[in-house]
């Protein structure tokens, strides 16, 4: 019976792609274009809180406009610190200029929304900057080292960030319109 489910359940998943989707049309395919996009999991340190070190792990992800800007969103809730419940979620721009062929200066500014955890965010609003190296050790996979510094406007909290972490780049597909 559970193969006959997972049978049934496959069909319908397919057939509700197929007939849902709509057929590229020859405009649409010579309107295809690639563009850049960068995918980062990283843990982040704050040095500066009430109850000392907190960290915090999460996920940027960039999507880059130019060859060297992006727009990008990141999301991070807490691991470390006497600090359960806290989590930010942002997007900003940044900008991504190669060194060297392996190695990459990278800066991006933040602004969105966090709090929870007994961290004194106020309102919630955050700004954060950030900026440092990438190094590609493999094939579009990269090593991230990052400095930067976090604040919240509507509350007490400021403090210098650290981050590091793996990112992965590539290129996808879209339309312009």
């Amino acid at each position: 019976m559970r193969k006959l489910y997972l049978i049934l359940l496959s069909l319908f998943l397919i057939s509700t792609l197929v007939l849902g989707s709509e057929l590229l049309t020859k405009t649409d395919l010579t309107n295809l274009q690639k563009r850049k996009i960068s995918e980062h999991i990283l843990y982040e340190l704050y040095f500066c809180t009430d109850q000392g070190i907190a960290s915090v792990f999460g996920y940027h992800f960039d999507s880059y406009f130019t060859e060297n800007h992006y727009f990008t969103l990141a999301i991070f809730g807490a691991v470390a610190g006497e600090r359960g419940g806290y989590g930010i979620a942002a997007f900003g721009l940044g900008a991504n200029y190669p060194i060297t062929d392996k190695l990459y200066w990278d800066a991006k500014a933040l602004l969105g929304s966090g709090g929870g955890g007994g961290l004194p965010a106020g309102g919630g609003f955050a700004v954060e900057v950030q900026a440092g190296l990438s190094y590609e050790f493999m094939k579009n996979v990269f090593f991230d080292l990052k400095a930067g510094y976090l604040k919240f406007p509507t509350g007490t909290l400021e403090t210098p960030i650290l981050n590091f972490g793996l990112s992965f780049r590539e290129k996808e597909l879209y339309l312009p319109y």
